[in-house]
Protein backbone atom coordinates (compact mmCIF):
# COMPACT_ATOMS: atom_id res chain seq x y z
CA UNK A 1 0.00 0.00 0.00
CA UNK A 2 2.79 2.48 1.05
CA UNK A 3 4.51 2.05 -2.54
CA UNK A 4 1.00 2.46 -4.23
CA UNK A 5 0.91 6.00 -2.56
CA UNK A 6 4.59 6.56 -3.58
CA UNK A 7 3.71 5.98 -6.83
CA UNK A 8 0.92 8.12 -7.28
CA UNK A 9 2.78 10.83 -5.10
CA UNK A 10 5.74 10.66 -8.00
CA UNK A 11 3.19 10.61 -10.89
CA UNK A 12 1.38 13.88 -9.10
CA UNK A 13 5.20 15.33 -8.77
CA UNK A 14 6.01 14.71 -12.12
CA UNK A 15 2.67 16.73 -13.56
CA UNK A 16 3.23 19.54 -11.60
CA UNK A 17 6.66 19.33 -13.01
CA UNK A 18 5.85 19.36 -16.33
CA UNK A 19 3.22 22.09 -15.98
CA UNK A 20 5.48 24.37 -14.13
CA UNK A 21 8.06 24.19 -17.02
CA UNK A 22 5.24 25.24 -19.38
CA UNK A 23 4.24 28.20 -17.14
CA UNK A 24 8.10 29.35 -17.15
CA UNK A 25 8.78 28.72 -20.75
CA UNK A 26 5.81 30.47 -21.56
CA UNK A 27 6.90 33.14 -18.79
CA UNK A 28 10.41 33.49 -20.58
CA UNK A 29 9.59 33.31 -23.90
CA UNK A 30 7.41 36.75 -23.45
CA UNK A 31 10.78 38.23 -21.75
CA UNK A 32 11.87 39.35 -24.95
CA UNK A 33 13.70 42.40 -26.15
CA UNK A 34 12.42 44.85 -29.11
CA UNK A 35 13.17 43.00 -32.87
CA UNK A 36 13.00 39.79 -31.40
CA UNK A 37 10.76 37.00 -33.00
CA UNK A 38 8.46 39.46 -34.60
CA UNK A 39 8.21 41.28 -31.29
CA UNK A 40 7.65 45.14 -31.34
CA UNK A 41 8.04 47.25 -28.14
CA UNK A 42 4.68 48.64 -27.20
CA UNK A 43 2.78 46.18 -28.94
CA UNK A 44 1.38 43.03 -27.58
CA UNK A 45 1.73 40.28 -29.08
CA UNK A 46 4.85 38.20 -29.93
CA UNK A 47 5.07 36.86 -33.84
CA UNK A 48 4.54 32.77 -33.55
CA UNK A 49 4.87 32.11 -37.52
CA UNK A 50 1.62 29.96 -37.57
CA UNK A 51 -0.11 30.49 -40.65
CA UNK A 52 -3.28 29.41 -39.27
CA UNK A 53 -3.09 32.97 -36.85
CA UNK A 54 -4.03 36.36 -37.74
CA UNK A 55 -0.78 38.34 -38.06
CA UNK A 56 -0.47 41.58 -40.33
CA UNK A 57 2.43 43.20 -41.76
CA UNK A 58 2.22 46.96 -40.20
CA UNK A 59 4.46 48.40 -43.17
CA UNK A 60 7.58 48.80 -41.12
CA UNK A 61 8.31 44.67 -40.94
CA UNK A 62 7.03 43.84 -38.06
CA UNK A 63 4.52 41.05 -37.34
CA UNK A 64 1.41 42.48 -35.32
CA UNK A 65 -1.76 40.52 -34.10
CA UNK A 66 -5.20 41.23 -35.48
CA UNK A 67 -7.40 43.14 -32.95
CA UNK A 68 -8.89 41.01 -30.03
CA UNK A 69 -12.37 42.05 -28.98
CA UNK A 70 -12.31 42.24 -25.14
CA UNK A 71 -16.01 41.44 -24.78
CA UNK A 72 -15.83 38.29 -26.41
CA UNK A 73 -12.55 37.79 -24.78
CA UNK A 74 -14.45 38.33 -20.92
CA UNK A 75 -16.84 35.89 -22.22
CA UNK A 76 -15.49 33.09 -23.05
CA UNK A 77 -13.04 33.37 -20.43
CA UNK A 78 -16.12 33.27 -18.34
CA UNK A 79 -17.75 30.50 -20.41
CA UNK A 80 -14.36 28.45 -19.71
CA UNK A 81 -14.65 29.04 -15.86
CA UNK A 82 -17.78 27.70 -16.17
CA UNK A 83 -17.11 24.51 -18.13
CA UNK A 84 -14.09 23.65 -16.48
CA UNK A 85 -16.82 24.03 -13.25
CA UNK A 86 -19.09 21.12 -14.34
CA UNK A 87 -16.29 18.78 -13.83
CA UNK A 88 -16.37 18.60 -9.69
CA UNK A 89 -20.04 18.87 -10.34
CA UNK A 90 -20.06 15.72 -11.93
CA UNK A 91 -17.72 14.53 -9.25
CA UNK A 92 -20.33 15.13 -6.56
CA UNK A 93 -23.19 14.06 -8.74
CA UNK A 94 -21.29 10.79 -9.63
CA UNK A 95 -20.66 10.33 -5.65
CA UNK A 96 -23.98 10.97 -4.80
CA UNK A 97 -25.13 8.08 -6.45
CA UNK A 98 -22.45 5.86 -5.57
CA UNK A 99 -22.41 3.59 -2.38
CA UNK A 100 -21.59 5.58 0.66
CA UNK A 101 -18.04 4.22 0.66
CA UNK A 102 -17.14 4.47 -3.08
CA UNK A 103 -17.81 8.34 -2.63
CA UNK A 104 -14.16 9.32 -2.37
CA UNK A 105 -13.29 7.07 -4.61
CA UNK A 106 -15.51 8.90 -7.38
CA UNK A 107 -14.49 12.41 -5.99
CA UNK A 108 -10.72 11.56 -6.54
CA UNK A 109 -11.16 9.54 -10.10
CA UNK A 110 -13.20 12.77 -11.19
CA UNK A 111 -10.88 15.33 -10.08
CA UNK A 112 -7.31 13.47 -11.39
CA UNK A 113 -9.18 13.69 -14.72
CA UNK A 114 -8.75 17.23 -14.65
CA UNK A 115 -5.42 17.27 -13.99
CA UNK A 116 -4.31 14.63 -15.96
CA UNK A 117 -6.23 15.30 -19.51
CA UNK A 118 -5.21 19.21 -18.70
CA UNK A 119 -2.01 18.20 -19.13
CA UNK A 120 -2.42 15.42 -21.88
CA UNK A 121 -4.59 18.75 -23.62
CA UNK A 122 -1.40 21.33 -23.39
CA UNK A 123 1.22 18.53 -24.51
CA UNK A 124 -0.38 16.77 -27.53
CA UNK A 125 -4.38 16.56 -27.15
CA UNK A 126 -4.64 20.07 -28.71
CA UNK A 127 -2.61 19.66 -31.57
CA UNK A 128 -4.07 16.21 -32.25
CA UNK A 129 -7.52 17.21 -32.49
CA UNK A 130 -7.24 21.26 -33.64
CA UNK A 131 -3.68 21.23 -35.42
CA UNK A 132 -3.70 20.26 -39.56
CA UNK A 133 -1.67 17.52 -40.75
CA UNK A 134 -0.97 16.77 -44.18
CA UNK A 135 -2.65 15.55 -47.14
CA UNK A 136 -5.62 12.82 -46.78
CA UNK A 137 -4.56 12.64 -43.25
CA UNK A 138 -6.30 15.41 -42.04
CA UNK A 139 -9.47 14.23 -42.57
CA UNK A 140 -8.82 11.69 -39.35
CA UNK A 141 -6.51 13.58 -37.37
CA UNK A 142 -4.15 16.63 -36.76
CA UNK A 143 -0.97 16.65 -36.63
CA UNK A 144 1.98 18.14 -34.12
CA UNK A 145 2.34 20.94 -34.78
CA UNK A 146 0.89 22.48 -31.75
CA UNK A 147 2.50 20.11 -29.40
CA UNK A 148 3.38 21.84 -26.42
CA UNK A 149 1.36 24.50 -26.92
CA UNK A 150 3.91 25.37 -29.97
CA UNK A 151 2.34 27.97 -32.25
CA UNK A 152 -0.42 29.06 -29.55
CA UNK A 153 -0.83 32.68 -29.44
CA UNK A 154 -2.20 34.50 -26.61
CA UNK A 155 -2.35 37.37 -28.71
CA UNK A 156 -3.70 37.17 -31.97
CA UNK A 157 -6.86 34.68 -33.21
CA UNK A 158 -7.25 32.47 -35.39
CA UNK A 159 -8.16 33.03 -39.23
CA UNK A 160 -6.89 34.97 -42.29
CA UNK A 161 -6.45 38.99 -41.55
CA UNK A 162 -8.71 41.63 -43.85
CA UNK A 163 -10.67 44.68 -42.98
CA UNK A 164 -12.93 44.44 -39.14
CA UNK A 165 -15.79 46.45 -41.26
CA UNK A 166 -15.75 43.08 -43.51
CA UNK A 167 -16.00 40.42 -40.35
CA UNK A 168 -18.90 38.55 -39.07
CA UNK A 169 -18.83 40.25 -35.75
CA UNK A 170 -19.32 43.27 -37.16
CA UNK A 171 -22.75 43.08 -37.81
CA UNK A 172 -23.59 42.57 -33.95
CA UNK A 173 -21.21 44.94 -32.61
CA UNK A 174 -23.26 47.69 -34.80
CA UNK A 175 -20.35 48.71 -36.91
CA UNK A 176 -17.76 49.16 -33.84
CA UNK A 177 -15.46 47.79 -35.88
CA UNK A 178 -13.82 50.12 -37.85
CA UNK A 179 -12.15 49.17 -41.48
CA UNK A 180 -8.66 51.13 -40.77
CA UNK A 181 -8.34 48.06 -37.95
CA UNK A 182 -7.38 44.49 -39.22
CA UNK A 183 -9.56 41.64 -38.24
CA UNK A 184 -9.75 37.84 -37.95
CA UNK A 185 -12.28 36.87 -41.06
CA UNK A 186 -12.95 33.79 -39.86
CA UNK A 187 -14.55 32.11 -36.69
CA UNK A 188 -13.44 32.14 -33.78
CA UNK A 189 -11.38 35.42 -34.86
CA UNK A 190 -12.52 37.72 -32.20
CA UNK A 191 -10.27 35.90 -29.01
CA UNK A 192 -6.73 34.72 -28.63
CA UNK A 193 -6.03 31.29 -29.66
CA UNK A 194 -4.83 30.14 -26.83
CA UNK A 195 -7.99 31.09 -24.86
CA UNK A 196 -9.67 29.04 -27.61
CA UNK A 197 -7.39 25.79 -26.70
CA UNK A 198 -8.32 26.48 -23.79
CA UNK A 199 -11.68 26.42 -23.70
CA UNK A 200 -11.89 23.06 -25.92
CA UNK A 201 -9.31 21.20 -23.26
CA UNK A 202 -12.00 21.54 -20.87
CA UNK A 203 -14.12 19.69 -23.07
CA UNK A 204 -11.38 17.27 -23.21
CA UNK A 205 -11.25 17.24 -19.54
CA UNK A 206 -15.04 16.21 -18.81
CA UNK A 207 -15.13 14.09 -21.88
CA UNK A 208 -13.60 11.21 -19.99
CA UNK A 209 -14.99 12.12 -16.21
CA UNK A 210 -18.31 11.22 -17.70
CA UNK A 211 -17.55 7.82 -18.35
CA UNK A 212 -16.08 7.08 -14.63
CA UNK A 213 -20.14 6.69 -14.03
CA UNK A 214 -20.03 3.69 -15.58
CA UNK A 215 -17.06 2.02 -14.58
CA UNK A 216 -17.81 3.24 -10.40
CA UNK A 217 -17.39 -0.40 -8.56
CA UNK A 218 -16.00 -1.60 -11.63
CA UNK A 219 -12.09 -0.49 -11.81
CA UNK A 220 -9.21 0.13 -10.10
CA UNK A 221 -8.01 3.62 -9.70
CA UNK A 222 -4.63 3.08 -11.61
CA UNK A 223 -6.30 1.53 -14.11
CA UNK A 224 -8.66 4.71 -14.55
CA UNK A 225 -5.27 6.52 -14.83
CA UNK A 226 -4.11 4.52 -18.03
CA UNK A 227 -7.53 3.91 -19.68
CA UNK A 228 -7.95 8.25 -19.50
CA UNK A 229 -4.72 8.80 -21.46
CA UNK A 230 -5.47 6.53 -24.00
CA UNK A 231 -8.75 6.95 -24.42
CA UNK A 232 -8.33 10.73 -24.63
CA UNK A 233 -5.54 10.40 -26.86
CA UNK A 234 -6.67 7.46 -29.52
CA UNK A 235 -10.53 8.56 -28.99
CA UNK A 236 -11.58 11.70 -27.77
CA UNK A 237 -8.82 13.85 -29.61
CA UNK A 238 -9.48 12.19 -33.30
CA UNK A 239 -13.35 12.55 -32.67
CA UNK A 240 -12.94 16.39 -31.73
CA UNK A 241 -10.95 16.81 -34.95
CA UNK A 242 -13.15 14.49 -37.02
CA UNK A 243 -15.97 17.21 -35.90
CA UNK A 244 -14.68 20.92 -34.53
CA UNK A 245 -10.71 20.58 -36.06
CA UNK A 246 -11.35 20.14 -39.50
CA UNK A 247 -11.92 16.58 -40.06
CA UNK A 248 -14.12 14.64 -42.25
CA UNK A 249 -17.45 15.03 -40.78
CA UNK A 250 -17.19 18.96 -39.45
CA UNK A 251 -14.87 19.76 -42.01
CA UNK A 252 -16.54 19.19 -45.69
CA UNK A 253 -15.37 16.03 -46.31
CA UNK A 254 -18.65 14.06 -45.13
CA UNK A 255 -20.96 15.29 -47.96
CA UNK A 256 -24.44 14.65 -45.83
CA UNK A 257 -26.66 16.51 -48.64
CA UNK A 258 -25.55 18.39 -51.31
CA UNK A 259 -28.93 20.29 -51.18
CA UNK A 260 -28.14 21.62 -47.88
CA UNK A 261 -25.75 24.70 -46.80
CA UNK A 262 -23.17 24.13 -45.32
CA UNK A 263 -23.85 19.82 -46.07
CA UNK A 264 -21.75 19.15 -43.59
CA UNK A 265 -22.74 18.17 -39.81
CA UNK A 266 -22.46 20.98 -37.17
CA UNK A 267 -22.21 20.21 -33.43
CA UNK A 268 -22.88 23.43 -31.50
CA UNK A 269 -22.82 22.08 -28.00
CA UNK A 270 -20.74 18.60 -27.75
CA UNK A 271 -23.83 16.03 -28.85
CA UNK A 272 -21.40 14.18 -31.21
CA UNK A 273 -17.46 14.73 -29.14
CA UNK A 274 -18.53 14.83 -25.43
CA UNK A 275 -21.70 12.69 -24.87
CA UNK A 276 -22.39 9.87 -28.06
CA UNK A 277 -18.66 8.96 -27.19
CA UNK A 278 -18.63 9.03 -23.06
CA UNK A 279 -21.82 7.65 -23.40
CA UNK A 280 -20.80 4.69 -26.20
CA UNK A 281 -17.29 4.41 -23.72
CA UNK A 282 -18.78 4.11 -20.11
CA UNK A 283 -21.39 1.21 -21.88
CA UNK A 284 -18.57 -0.63 -23.46
CA UNK A 285 -16.67 -0.31 -19.86
CA UNK A 286 -19.50 -1.71 -18.16
CA UNK A 287 -20.17 -4.59 -20.66
CA UNK A 288 -15.98 -5.40 -20.41
CA UNK A 289 -15.63 -5.27 -17.04
CA UNK A 290 -19.28 -7.29 -16.10
CA UNK A 291 -21.56 -6.71 -12.45
CA UNK A 292 -20.50 -4.09 -10.24
CA UNK A 293 -18.14 -5.76 -7.04
CA UNK A 294 -20.78 -6.60 -4.68
CA UNK A 295 -24.01 -6.61 -6.77
CA UNK A 296 -25.67 -9.73 -7.46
Amino acid sequence: MKSKNHKYALLLVVAVTITASGAMSQAFAQSVEDGMDGYVKGTSGIFTGNPNECWFDDGEGNMLPCRIDTGDTAWMLMATSMVLFMTPGVAFFYGGLARSKNVVNVLGMTLMVMGLMSVQWVLWGYSLAFSTAEGDANQFMGGLDYAGFNQVSPYAPLGAAGPCGDTWAAAYQMNAMVDEDICSQDWPGTVPHQLFAMFQGTFAIITPALIIGGLVDRIKFSAIVIFVLIWGTFVYDPIAHWVWGGGFIGGGGLDIDPDLSPSYALDFAGGTVVHISSGFAALAGALVLGRRLGYG
